[in-house]
């Protein structure tokens, strides 16, 4: 990436102007065509208006850095710290932000699934790691996060521990490559659309329309239900559709999760008995498919 400085003058009220510091970086996609520009613009007050910088990232070509807009924002909040600086830690942004989902796709080659359904359904995952700091841990807790409808739902990120108790916990073995939990066929399907890509900005973008596809699938889940305090035929397509949805398990867990988190009686109280009518029609369904 090639890196530059300059120093911005802004006209305000009056005869005053003030000085804002401008960094940019811009990245050559190698074998690209220069057709266009894609431009994230960040813009951080530090301390006071006379301590204020903007960071500019370009990559040329047909590349979309918006979809990194979670990568970038972070990266851009930690500049406050090499400010005296600052070209060694601008210049790595492509590594650190963009080229980290294919190094977690080479590395968990066999696990990627399990990867997104942990994304999509936990919050604190335990970690089995010789260096826990190393960089694929710190590239998958990235690639989990980016994933996540967490800090969109609940303003909460997601955790990486030191695994202490593996038998009830959700954990990933880094050391041997191995991510123990389960998964549904909508993380397969996930899964499937971008273990063979080898262009960062295309996983990326997959990775995002299939986060933007889930939460679509929780707000539909969610209107069912607040139609069903009213409805009886609503809730039963409520239960319909969490019973044949392929990420009906985790629509569930997450809708459940938000009535504790704010409180939402009612629609707990609708919860637990669209989980009471699943666990009857299973055992229903249990009974009647057994030989008499």
């Amino acid at each position: 990436a090639e890196y530059g400085e300059a120093v911005v003058s802004t006209q305000s009220t009056g005869e005053h102007s003030s000085q804002i510091k401008l960094f940019l970086s811009i990245f050559s996609h190698p074998g690209s065509e220069s057709r266009g520009i894609s431009v994230s613009l960040y813009y951080r007050s530090v301390k006071d208006e006379t301590n204020a910088f903007i960071v500019c990232f370009i990559c040329d070509g047909t590349a979309l850095l918006s979809p990194f807009y979670h990568e970038l924002d972070k990266y851009t909040d930690g500049l406050v710290d090499h400010l005296a600086d600052p070209e060694p830690y601008l210049v790595r942004w492509q590594f650190n932000c963009i080229e980290y989902v294919l190094r977690v796709l080479d590395y968990f080659r066999n696990d990627v699934s399990s990867l997104l359904y942990i994304a999509l359904s936990r919050n604190n995952i335990d970690i089995l790691a010789t260096n826990p700091n190393s960089q694929i841990v710190r590239d998958t807790h990235l690639f989990i996060s980016s994933c996540s409808l967490k800090e969109l739902m609940y303003n909460t990120e997601v955790v990486f521990a030191p695994c202490s108790n593996p038998e009830e916990s959700v954990m990933i073995d880094f050391d041997n490559k191995i991510v123990n939990y389960e998964c549904n066929k909508f993380c397969s399907k996930w899964a499937s659309q971008i273990e063979s890509e080898y262009d960062a900005y295309i996983v990326r973008q997959k990775l995002e329309d299939y986060k933007i596809a889930a939460n679509e699938d929780l707000n539909t889940f969610r209107r069912l239900l607040h139609l069903a305090e009213a409805d009886h035929y609503a809730f039963f397509q409520g239960y319909e559709f969490i019973k044949l949805h392929d990420n009906g398990k985790i629509l569930f867990e997450m809708l459940s999760h938000e009535s504790m988190v704010y409180s939402l009686e009612s629609l707990e109280n609708l919860l637990n008995i669209l989980q009471k009518f699943r666990l009857y029609k299973e055992s229903v369904t249990l009974n009647t498919s057994r030989p008499s």
